[in-house]
């Protein structure tokens, strides 16, 4: 290389001449740097042009500055070299270490700086790494050159790939017997910088609370950290256990990472116990239309293995070659399979038949002891229209028919005691009844029960005087006249499923708990002391007896206590009343309301997500859930209209109140919110509401508070 600068002479008149140097030291293997030109009995120094370099990972070589100052006419070298720091030669770079020397050029009498670059090779592997660092040195000059500063450097590779944040694997598994399951975490790619990620368990076959317990949260990794772990506590198993799955999830990266793959896994949580062969329940009901039922077995313990045990079928109430055709042979339980099943072919009905139960029985295990469940009843379900008729003490032809499923028993006619026996969410009852002009007799229900359900129950004519209505599955919808002497109607179901009621009168103390949504309820009156309780609720309507002129009045307690429900969904979305809720009480646990209507509210609560410290006393203090929210309010009457009664949430959108009684005998009371209240628009008498006013505006008695 001709490194030149310009030279001056005493007339003035300057010419190019060669003087300085540009070194070039090439690091690809080996390399020498050569100072040319030195001047003799002069020193010139060499040096980095910083003391710090960096590079991204993906590019293929660094470039590293060296500086030259000094005068040449005699050979120079000096050695370069690289040594890890954080980085390791071979695997994050190309190692370095040679001499690099310089020719002699023309002395000169001036210096200059000179400057050329190092190159260092990168080997960019693929595998995960954060930043690392690679030492630089000058050292042994040779010739008249010395090291100047600094003749050491750093420079530092930064791993530029993206960073995905993912399981380190699809499945894991644990022991039963095991206190906790470890799930490890990877980070793919970069690793520079902290970075999270959430990380959620959900049910498979395990359930929460008995097989594990709820994992949830952020796991962070910090800089440079390439695994994480999240430990999920398993609860002791029972008496008899099979494998049980977890649902694990990833979202919700954050600092700049993105999820990679696997970001959903399984854990299995594998039965240690002993070999335990039994039937999966004592009795099962099958549809005669559906043909044919299937018989499920389950083994226990460590499934690992291969087991049988054989099964016969035998005549119960159902005649082998009439109602069924009996079957047996032998059940192999597969490695790794914890259930195994048969079937048997069940003949139609022609006419409605009373049901009929075949019997079930496992014996000679293999590989495995036999379980307390060895025999279960199979109820082969009729699916054939029941009729009965009976005339009442009034003269009136009542009919009950039930279709598409189950049977019907009547214990007692007057007032009508009935079970149902497998009946499911098809089945439909109705209760008609011919009524005699001159007959004088009540059309009375004193109670129907069953352990099914039912899609319909249609007695609209008839008054629930006894018990009530108990079923033990999912009620779809009721018709009914009146729900008299506390009567109650309790039905199971999921809060998936929706169940509506009709009604005249839901009188004084009686019940209705249901496990499914309430989609809607109308009804004329809703009595003192009567109770509604529902995981979520739709509309109720409570709207009185038109024909008579009776408004509709709310004087019970209506309960909803659905845990799944987010605080921005409505728990219950609307209340109308004709007349006046009076000594009410409205709670609701999670989730907002929409909207609630009535002529009056007197003595009456209404607390959406919220806890008063003392009850006697409801709006001095207590505790609001964050969230929640009434979105309208809306009192109608022009006298009276809002008395003694209190209104908490944590925000509250709009309030009308046609009147309010202000005078309370010095006992506080009104609207309350923690966050935000709209509006409040009282006209009688006249109340001015100031959103960003004091937190306590009143008007005597009559309070807003937020």
């Amino acid at each position: 290389m001709q490194n030149t600068r310009r030279q001056g002479f005493g007339s003035g008149i300057g010419v190019l001449r060669p003087r300085g140097f540009l070194i070039s030291l090439l690091v690809a293997g080996c390399a020498a740097v050569f100072f040319p030109g030195l001047a003799r009995g002069q020193t010139g120094t060499v040096v980095f042009s910083q003391s710090a370099y960096t590079v991204a990972a993906s590019q293929s070589n660094a470039l590293i500055t060296v500086i030259f100052s000094g005068s040449t006419d005699a050979t120079a070298s000096v050695d370069f070299s690289t040594s890890n720091g954080t980085a390791v030669a071979g695997v994050d770079y190309v190692a370095v270490s040679n001499t690099v020397t310089f020719a002699a050029e023309n002395p000169t009498n001036t210096t200059e700086a000179v400057t050329n670059t190092v190159n260092i090779g990168l080997l960019n592997n693929g595998v995960a790494g954060s930043t690392q660092t690679v030492n630089l040195a000058l050292s042994n000059p040779t010739g008249p050159v010395v090291l100047g500063s600094p003749s050491t450097a750093v420079l530092t590779i930064i791993n530029d790939e993206v960073e995905q944040l993912q399981f380190a694997q699809a499945s894991y598994s644990v022991d039963d017997t095991d206190a906790v399951a470890t799930i490890t975490l990877v980070r793919v790619g970069a690793t520079n910088g902290t970075v999270a990620v959430d990380f959620s368990t959900s049910d498979g076959s395990a359930k929460a609370g008995i097989d594990y317990t709820t994992t949830t949260g952020t796991v962070t990794f910090a800089n440079g950290v390439l695994t994480n772990t999240v430990t999920i506590p398993i609860l002791p198993p029972g008496a008899l256990e099979t494998n049980q799955t977890v649902k694990l999830t990833l979202t919700n990266p954050a600092d700049g990472a993105t999820l990679g793959s696997p970001v959903h896994a399984t854990l299995t949580i594998v039965a240690t116990g002993p070999h335990v062969i039994q039937l999966s329940a004592a009795a099962e009901n099958v549809h005669e239309h559906v043909g044919h039922a299937t018989i499920t077995a389950i083994r226990f313990g460590d499934a690992s293995t291969q087991d049988s045990v054989d099964y016969a079928t035998s005549d119960g109430t159902a005649s082998n070659g009439v109602d069924y055709l009996s079957t047996h042979g032998t059940l192999v339980f597969a490695p790794g399979t914890s259930r195994s099943s048969f079937s048997f072919t069940i003949e139609k009905f022609m006419t409605f038949q009373s049901n009929k139960t075949v019997n079930v029985t496992l014996f000679n295990p293999v590989g495995a002891v036999l379980g307390t469940q060895t025999t279960a009843v199979v109820t082969i379900v009729n699916d054939r229209p029941q009729t009965f008729t009976f005339t009442n003490s009034g003269g009136g032809v009542v009919t009950l028919k039930l279709q598409f499923a189950g049977a019907m028993t009547v214990s007692q006619l007057e007032p009508l005691d009935l079970v149902l026996a497998a009946t499911d969410a098809s089945s439909v009852l109705t209760i008609k009844v011919k009524k005699n002009r001159a007959g004088t007799g009540s059309l009375q229900i004193d109670q129907i029960t069953g352990e099914g359900g039912c899609r319909l129950i249609d007695a609209r004519d008839f008054d629930v005087v006894g018990t009530g209505i108990q079923l033990g599955d999912y009620l779809g919808q009721l018709k009914i006249h009146d729900l008299l002497n506390g009567a109650s109607i309790t039905a199971n179901g999921s809060e998936s499923q929706k169940t509506t009621i009709m009604a005249h009168n839901l009188d004084d103390n009686s019940a209705i708990a249901i496990g499914s949504r309430l989609k809607s309820l109308s009804a004329a009156r809703f009595g003192v002391d009567a109770t509604i309780d529902a995981p979520w609720i739709g509309n109720i309507s409570i709207k009185g007896d038109k024909r008579n002129g009776i408004p509709g009045d709310c004087d019970g307690t209506i309960t909803v206590s659905g845990a799944g429900i987010a605080t921005n969904q409505l728990a219950l979305a609307q209340l109308s009343v004709s007349g006046a809720i009076s000594n009410a009480t409205i709670a609701i646990a999670n989730g907002s309301i929409g909207s609630l209507s009535a002529l009056q509210m007197i003595d009456s609560t209404i607390f959406v997500g919220y806890t008063p410290d003392d009850p006697s006393n409801p709006l001095a203090s207590g505790t609001f859930l964050e969230g929640v929210h009434l979105r309208t309010l809306s009192i109608r009457s022009t006298v009276n209209g809002f008395v003694n009664s209190d209104v908490a949430a944590t925000t509250i959108a709009d309030v009308k109140l046609s009147s309010v009684v202000t005078a309370n005998g010095g006992l506080t009371f009104g609207i309350a919110a923690s966050a935000h209240i709209t509006s409040v628009n009282v006209r009688t008498p006249s109340f001015h509401w100031m959103p960003a006013g004091p937190n306590d505006q009143s008007l005597g008695d009559f309070h807003v508070l937020h």
